[in-house]
């Protein structure tokens, strides 16, 4: 088993022993005044406490969409570097995708002289013709803590790791969306945790999560697929 799928398991059993403490405390009702019992003394269980823990559930869900794909993609860019692939080798995505991230930037920026273009522009020549081997860079990953469902969507066509990904995309597409909206929305303190709670009605956000847990183990299959059948290559 590839180590980006092992360390997926090891962040959805975290989470899954963080929802079952959620949802014993959710049984104890929005108007609870019960207590837990800690060797300290006994600590109160009130509504807030509730909607405080309940928020905090969707910045575990978008860490794990987040760490998920970002250490998919670098499990590909690994592979690329360790079969010590030159451009010709590559398939047309990746090839797209290294000019594009990684060679092509002195070409979009305004400020960039004539010159530094032109010496830019030669030493890309060079490199794809005396066949130096290509390492594509984790940091141009284009991930920025608003991972929607439409910049995955670009990055599975980006990469081609496409296949099923066993929830139906509007579905998904709507939780990945919400995810990021409450995720972001807590991150930028537009919204207290307790606010933020009006939003969510917990049995929605435990299907939410068993949903999002099928589509990302099907999408990292699909990268471990991809990987398997070198389709990085051409």
């Amino acid at each position: 088993m590839k180590d980006f799928i092992k360390e997926f398991n090891r962040r959805v059993a975290e989470i899954q022993k963080y929802f079952d403490l959620v949802d014993k405390i959710e049984e104890l009702g929005a108007f609870s005044t019960d207590s837990i019992t800690f060797p300290s003394g006994e600590y109160i269980v009130d509504s807030d406490l509730q909607k405080i823990l309940k928020s905090h559930c969707y910045l575990l869900l978008y860490n794990l969409v987040e760490s998920s794909i970002r250490n998919g993609i670098t499990a590909i860019h690994d592979v690329v570097l360790i079969d010590k692939l030159t451009y010709k080798d590559l398939s047309p995505k990746i090839k797209k995708l290294w000019l594009l991230n990684d060679k092509s930037k002195s070409f979009r920026d305004s400020y960039v002289k004539k010159d530094s273009v032109a010496d830019n522009l030669q030493e890309l020549i060079k490199s794809v013709l005396d066949d130096e081997i290509v390492s594509l860079d984790p940091s141009n990953i284009p991930i920025s803590g608003n991972l929607d469902a439409t910049t995955i969507n670009e990055l599975i066509q980006m990469y081609g790791f496409m296949g099923n990904l066993g929830v139906p995309s509007r579905e998904i597409d709507a939780i990945l969306n919400f995810v990021v909206k409450i995720r972001c929305d807590l991150a930028h303190g537009n919204v207290s945790f307790c606010d933020a709670s009006s939003q969510i009605l917990w049995s929605k956000l435990v299907d939410d999560k068993d949903k999002l847990v099928k589509y990302l183990t099907h999408l990292l299959n699909n990268i471990d697929d991809y990987i398997e059948k070198k389709k990085y290559r051409i």
